[in-house]
């Protein structure tokens, strides 16, 4: 159960004319999983926070992604107005779906390098292989399906660092 989503879509305009483009799946799990994710994230940050670059915003307490704006239009500010006649470029990247094609295995190893202790490894492994989900429309489900991105290298993990 702690595998496994409900895919609520959303439209995104009235009325949806396309599955494709006016529609937003949501992702329902349960509760008590989403309260470990929590404990298991508290964990994590124990061991990585004072690695993380300082200009990580955004998923950490007291680091919120205004203050990466704030950060932004400082640097931006400062540089364009100087005497000297600096300039401001600007490069905005949509990471849409990012973590969908993120290879688990780099970053489990990541994780390991940043002395994170092998159980808590594990568990994320374990937790983000053989996951489920099904679209829920009204009181309409689809069959379960497993998903079938994989890692199956998991366990070729380098712990030597435990």
């Amino acid at each position: 159960m702690w595998k496994m989503a409900g895919i609520l879509p959303i439209p995104k305009v009235y009325p949806p004319t396309s599955i494709q483009t006016d529609l937003r799946p949501i992702s329902l799990t349960a509760s008590i999983s989403k309260q470990f994710e929590s404990i298991v994230d508290e964990c994590i940050l124990l061991h990585v926070r004072d690695q993380l670059n300082p200009c990580q915003y955004g998923s950490l307490k007291g680091r919120p992604a205004t203050h990466a704006l704030i950060d932004m239009l400082h640097h931006w500010f400062n540089a364009l107005d100087r005497p000297n006649g600096k300039s401001a470029r600007v490069l905005l990247v949509d990471f849409a779906k990012a973590f969908a094609h993120v290879d688990h295995t780099t970053e489990l190893q990541k994780l390991c390098n940043y002395g994170v202790p092998k159980f808590i490894i594990d568990w994320l492994a374990s937790s983000l292989t053989c996951r489920q989900q099904r679209v829920k429309i009204a009181n309409v489900c689809s069959d379960w399906v497993t998903l079938r991105r994989e890692m199956p290298q998991v366990y070729g993990l380098d712990h030597s660092s435990f």
